[in-house]
């Protein structure tokens, strides 16, 4: 990123939207469903939100939520909301009636923003929520009677438009981002608007526009939900003037087929993906009959990345992935590798610019090079704490380290490499299991699409292994190929680590993201029925 946007960057979300349109002029930025949007639509749009929204009572202080399926409209709908002062909480809309109560119960959510598709799951979650006065609602009929009264989004987008900015201060919060809740219930990360533009400086920064010649084309199934998402469309803000003409392609959800068609057609030369994503691209039955050529940069991160699905991939596009780390409670920050980095699999890189990386024991003792022990982030995307929870923020963030639960190591030039959630560490006999380690080896073998390693309850060991695995096309599952998987394992890793079990299933669960649900497998593993 050049040195003159990066030292005239304004300090809030809102400005920065208006910001990047003066300094890039009008241009088309978005492609989806066959139709073009320009930023000066977007920026239009929200401007005449901000008045509506507005006038419905948000503003600093207030929560608006989204509750949508990815659509052109949701940036708008999240500039308004920064415009008033107020703070967005996304919600991904695969969310059952009671997950959104609780999300909304939790932030009081002022309003909500949904479409046809999620309105009557909306209108059961927010009942009886007193703090929820206004249901917007795109693609539907209002409803002035309904309680809360129903408004139709295209009805707000033909407000004036509101030219001015209230005052908003970069440490006010503008996000709220839930996580998983893979134990107990899910807690609101609160990131403020110098959180964001952190994250969008040092991301623009690791991507090295230096080196780009031309303007590029990229392509995102990304939810908007989820902190990759929101990080993809804070960064188009700050492209630089000599890459403006390119542009997202814009999907409603991940979709192989319609992904592997689309690089195609627009010659796309980038894409933010998870591991799922390349693992269902590269096994789609029509996967080699589309040019995946022009792809130059793909960025893999939210889940650890296998070496042999890393390889795969590069193979059959013929360009580099590159892995990166983070979490929602560092606004998508920790590490990336640079496409000037040399190549180490594995690795999820160097820390972001004007970001740290620790590791330390669990007595909170920093460990030298090579050591494994908790990962630690520190820098200015280190999240505000935790919504209503004292506690947990005071348990994650100490001395201004974020503590991330996950294990890994720096090497000597400073490279990161995950080896495992703390939590999924498997503990059979005394001895630790990194099930990473043992996915690794199942992903090497030609059969195997798809891998998840577990640890479920053990009257002898305390836990036993087991594994999970969806087989690639032309492969059979049973006792013979399930034999030769546990001897494949035991060929590259002590054979005490090697799953007592295998079983096999269609495809992984996986979450709105694409990430696989361990919780969900442990408890087909453990025989919890849910």
């Amino acid at each position: 990123m050049s040195s003159t946007i990066t030292s005239s960057i304004p300090g809030d979300l809102a400005s920065l939207a208006e910001h990047a349109h003066q300094r890039l002029g009008e241009r088309r930025s978005l492609w989806f469903e066959g139709g073009w949007v320009t930023n000066t639509e977007t920026l239009e749009r929200a401007r005449r939100l901000h008045r509506a929204f507005a006038e419905l009572g948000l503003g600093k202080g207030r929560i608006g939520a989204l509750c949508m399926i990815n659509d052109p409209l949701i940036y708008p709908v999240f500039q308004g909301i920064f415009r008033t002062g107020g703070a967005a909480v996304p919600v991904m809309f695969q969310l059952s009636a009671s997950e959104l109560r609780f999300i909304l119960e939790d932030t009081r959510a002022h309003l909500v923003v949904t479409d046809a598709a999620n309105l009557e799951k909306v209108k059961e979650a927010v009942l009886g929520l007193d703090s929820v006065q206004t249901i917007v609602a795109r693609g539907v009929e209002a409803d002035p009677d309904h309680d809360p009264p129903i408004l139709r989004l295209e009805t707000l987008l033909e407000s004036e438009p509101q030219l001015t900015l209230p005052r908003i201060d970069s440490g006010d919060l503008s996000l709220l981002l839930y996580t998983s809740g893979t134990t107990g219930k899910p807690k609101g990360a609160m990131l403020s608007h110098a959180n964001l533009i952190a994250s969008a400086r040092a991301s623009a920064a690791a991507s090295e526009f230096d080196r780009i010649e031309k303007p590029r084309v990229s392509i995102s199934a990304m939810p908007m939900a989820h902190i990759f998402g929101v990080g993809v469309m804070n960064g188009g803000y700050l492209v630089p003037e000599r890459l403006a003409d390119g542009y997202m392609v814009q999907l409603v959800w991940f979709d192989p087929k319609r992904f592997l068609e689309l690089i195609q057609e627009h010659r796309c030369a980038t894409m933010p993906a998870v591991p799922t994503m390349l693992a269902l691209l590269l096994n789609h039955p029509e996967s080699r009959n589309y040019d995946l050529t022009s792809l130059e940069d793909v960025v893999c991160g939210a889940a650890p990345l296998p070496v042999e699905l890393a390889r795969a991939f590069e193979k059959r596009a013929g360009c580099r992935v590159r892995e990166i780390y983070g979490m929602t409670e560092s606004t998508g920050m920790g590490s990336a590798n640079r496409s000037s980095d040399p190549a180490k699999p594995g690795s999820a890189g160097r820390a972001y610019p004007d970001h740290e990386i620790g590791i330390q024991d669990d007595e909170g003792r920093f460990l030298p090079v090579g050591e494994r022990g908790e990962v630690v982030i520190k820098g200015p995307s280190v999240m505000m704490g935790y919504l209503n929870r004292p506690e947990a923020t005071a348990e994650t963030v100490r001395d201004g380290w974020l503590h991330t639960g996950d294990v890994g190591y720096l090497d000597d030039d400073g490279f990161l490499f995950i080896v495992d959630r703390k939590k999924d560490m498997i503990i059979r006999g005394g001895e630790n299991i990194y099930p990473a380690e043992i996915e690794e080896v199942l992903y090497r073998h030609p059969a195997v699409a798809e891998a998840a390693v577990v640890g479920v309850p053990d009257e002898v060991y305390g836990e036993s292994v087991l594994a999970f695995v969806a087989l690639k096309g032309g492969f059979e599952p049973g006792d013979e190929l399930a034999g030769e998987l546990r001897a494949f394992v035991k060929q590259h890793v002590t054979p005490f680590k090697a799953p007592g079990e295998i079983r096999f299933l269609e495809a992984l669960p996986k979450s709105g993201m694409g990430k696989i649900l361990r919780r969900e497998l442990r408890d087909q593993g453990s025989g919890v029925r849910g």
